[in-house]
């Protein structure tokens, strides 16, 4: 597994994440695949909020999981590997600096009213 985590680490875009995670789950075999709660089950992924919606998926099913042995592990080893991909997606994402975002201008002072006494 730590070779794929070295691939999504170079990947230089979320076209180069997507790509790396098809490969890895072409690895998987249907056996395995089988192990997984079908919720999670990686389907056709070609963008990144595919990556993203199964790494949610999978993560609501560990959360909720009573599964043990061989099902809790394949389930684990996936979680892992899609939130090494989602980490990557979210640091290849354009960051939105100060400089580029609208501030809004501050609210203009509050003119107090002269009091009648």
């Amino acid at each position: 597994m730590p070779s794929w985590f070295h691939q999504l680490d170079r990947a230089q875009d979320a076209a180069d994440v997507v790509e790396i995670a098809r490969d890895y789950f072409a690895t998987w075999t249907p056996e395995e695949l089988a192990r997984l709660p079908r919720a999670c089950r990686p389907g056709h992924v070609r963008t990144p909020s595919d990556i993203d919606d199964l790494h949610g998926s999978a993560v609501d099913a560990y959360r909720a999981t009573r599964a043990s042995g061989e099902e809790l592990k394949a389930l684990q080893i996936l979680t892992t590997f899609l939130v090494h991909a989602s980490l990557r997606l979210a640091q290849l994402r354009p960051a939105q600096s100060d400089d580029d975002s609208p501030v809004p201008p501050p609210p203009p002072p509050r003119q107090s009213k002269p009091r009648d006494y």
